[in-house]
């Protein structure tokens, strides 16, 4: 009895073993949540177990995209839009992502940099609306003055933000502070629907929407061809894009300046060179704005942040982008489990002490180090 059942189990075994090893690659763009395309990269054993995971994604993305909207009111839904819209007046009852992010944001501001502010909508909304103008009109437009976005400024204090996590509610005590979760909202959604295909036992992916990227496990079949790191062949690899413009501009117009193999971690970016409008002298000005000087921040063309959790990397690239260079790399080199690469303007490229050229990243033009 004992021989037929190790025999028994033994086929078991081999059949589990063989269905593991019928993988399949698959990839789907997704398009709408947050106003852009969410790439979705996996391995799986049929068509129908993909399209379920696809199906999950692309309901969760939707769900947290209205969840933080500040532009727009859902039905049967509050959020970001309904608690702004009752600053000053009444409490509003909200789902418990949208609490959590309020925590995880105003901690964070707290603890690691006061450059990220939930409660700075007032002075984001006016580049907002220059912005939009400037769009159409060929992307040309004016600038708020100094003196508008001081006056919008003094209503931003993140302490007017109150939270009761056992009722689930939000209330704003000052009716003009407006609540903006453009700095995080999309890497901690990213985070959530990554930290959801896990449960569900998906142990390999690549999900990347709009410069945030998070990675789990590695290929289950080895990609051919050649990479400019062997690593690529059975691991996921991102590339660090290139602004294509001003000192990184490429006679071959290449999109990338670097390469990193990821295996579990995530990667965002926040940069210059995507949402922006010019003034009529040619004065670039992006949606990136430092909340000590009230205008675009001018450091860096984009910085890279490389960690496991995707909502705290976009916490951490919007903040480093509003540091000086010096001030940034002290903070990264603090932290644990935390790494990034900056482009400068002068078209050189820096990374932290963690990296190193060669070892899971490769930049792709040495003589742009420095």
């Amino acid at each position: 009895m004992k021989k037929i059942l190790k025999i028994c189990l033994s086929f078991s075994f081999l059949l589990i073993t063989g269905c593991q090893d019928s993988y399949q690659y698959f990839s789907k763009n997704i398009v709408g949540p947050f106003d852009t395309v969410t790439t979705y990269i996996t391995y799986a054993h049929d068509e129908k177990e993909f399209d379920e995971q696809c199906q999950m994604i692309e309901e969760k993305l939707e769900y947290y995209d209205q969840l933080f909207d500040k532009y727009s009111s859902y039905e049967q839904l509050n959020n970001v839009y309904t608690i702004n819209k009752n600053a000053g007046k009444k409490v509003v009852k909200v789902d418990q992502p949208l609490i959590d992010l309020l925590e995880i944001s105003i901690k964070r501001h707290k603890e690691i940099s006061s450059k990220v502010n939930i409660a700075f909508g007032s002075v984001i909304d006016i580049w907002h609306r220059y912005r939009e103008n400037a769009e159409s009109q060929d992307g040309v437009g004016e600038v708020p003055s100094y003196t508008q976005l001081k006056k919008a400024n003094q209503h931003t204090d993140i302490q007017s933000i109150k939270i009761d996590n056992e009722k689930k509610t939000v209330y704003i005590t000052d009716k003009d502070v407006s609540i903006d979760l453009g700095a995080t909202a999309k890497g901690y959604a990213i985070e959530l629907v990554k930290q959801q295909l896990i449960n569900k036992g998906v142990d390999n992916f690549l999900l990347s929407g709009g410069g945030n990227v998070a990675s789990y496990g590695q290929r289950k079949i080895t990609k051919e061809g050649d990479f400019y790191l062997n690593d690529c062949q059975d691991k996921y690899c991102i590339g660090i894009q290139s602004p294509q413009d001003g000192n990184f501009a490429h006679e071959d117009g290449s999109e990338n300046e670097a390469v990193l193999v990821v295996q579990g971690e995530s990667i965002v970016t926040s940069g210059d060179y995507q949402r922006f409008y010019k003034d009529k002298n040619g004065v670039k000005y992006h949606h990136l704005i430092d909340p000590d000087t009230l205008y675009p921040a001018i450091h860096f063309r984009s910085v890279s942040i490389i960690t496991e959790d995707s909502g705290y990397a976009d916490f951490l690239s919007s903040a480093v982008f509003l540091m000086k260079y010096e001030d940034g790399l002290k903070l990264v080199n603090s932290l644990d489990g935390v790494e990034a690469i900056w482009l400068l303007e002068d078209g050189k490229i820096r990374y932290s002490n963690g990296l190193k050229d060669g070892n899971n990243l490769y930049v792709i033009e040495k003589e742009r180090l420095k």
